[in-house]
């Protein structure tokens, strides 16, 4: 039952804006230039109860109301242009959201292509896993993005396939100047016996890079906005300082660096053994992993 004003312009007002969104809720393509008759024949014996700002209504008992009292057919118009505009808005994002996940999956796996049924041939050879993309709303498998691909127009597909090829072209971009990154590293860390290992780098723009470095045993997960000279600069100084974090041996004397003892060698030069024992600390209610390295008179 719908709750109206007792107000004769407000009464009016109030059953177009219902009006309208039975008749959105019943067709979304509804002609919005129909006289009060076209309306009342589209509403009439439809009985299912639909929410309006008004309170629960149904087609049929909205229908007599309207013989009853009339209808402000400008303002249905009004209102049915609006719903139908913001339908078709949030369509073309959903659709747009769609395609961008489309392009991230595929850029997981694909190599470059020249054709759009050129990346539909590699997904063959994709590995079984599901991707929940929570932007479109959608799921995205081996199994389910050949359908999904098919059912873009050929606008859409040019646009995934550069988008993709794009993607495809940073990620090995980023592959390259990681292993240029990452023998650099090495090769100033050999001095010292520190040894460094990249596990994610990605050109995210121009000078922006995000990463996941192993320097010795240090791990760095952190972005660097600036040129990529400037970024080994950065990261060579971060070597160094590893190689200044040094253990002695309390019976020669010698300094060692901390991750040379941790990993590559078991003994002192004077023949002293490393020990390394795990210990575990606890600081404000979490519990941390640490390492303790000692050493052990020779026999």
């Amino acid at each position: 039952m719908l709750n109206l004003s007792k107000y004769e312009r407000k009464r009016k007002k109030g059953i177009a804006i219902a009006t309208a969104q039975l008749l959105f809720h019943i067709d979304h393509d509804v002609d919005p230039n129909q006289d009060i008759k076209g309306f009342v024949s589209i509403l009439m014996n439809k009985t299912e109860s639909v929410a309006t700002a008004y309170g629960w209504t149904s087609g049929s008992e909205l229908a007599q109301l309207i013989l009853q009292e009339g209808l402000d057919t400008g303002e249905v118009k009004l209102r049915l242009l609006k719903y139908k505009n913001k339908s078709r808005l949030a369509d073309k994002r959903r659709h747009n959201d769609i395609k961008n996940s489309v392009i991230s999956y595929l850029s997981n796996y694909c190599q470059r292509s020249k054709t759009y049924e050129g990346l539909i041939d590699q997904v063959q050879y994709f590995p079984d896993f599901k991707y929940k993309y929570l932007d479109s709303g959608v799921d995205i498998d081996r199994e389910n993005i050949i359908d999904i691909m098919k059912t873009f127009d050929e606008k859409d597909r040019m646009y995934i396939l550069k988008n993709v090829n794009a993607e495809i072209d940073r990620r090995d971009a980023g592959y390259s100047l990681g292993d240029e990154l990452e023998k650099y590293l090495n090769d100033i860390g050999q001095e010292y016996g520190i040894e460094s290992y990249i596990d994610e780098f990605e050109v995210d723009g121009k000078n922006y890079f995000s990463f996941k470095i192993f320097i010795g045993n240090r791990g760095i997960l952190s972005s660097f906005n600036g040129t990529f000279n400037e970024l080994k600069t950065a990261l060579a100084g971060v070597v160094r300082s590893e190689s200044e974090n040094k253990v002695t041996c309390p019976f020669c004397g010698r300094k060692i660096v901390r991750y040379v003892a941790m990993n590559k060698i078991k003994n002192c030069e004077c023949g002293a053994e490393i020990v390394i024992t795990p210990y575990m600390v606890r600081k404000r209610g979490v519990i941390y992993s640490r390492t303790r390295i000692s050493f052990r008179k020779p026999d």
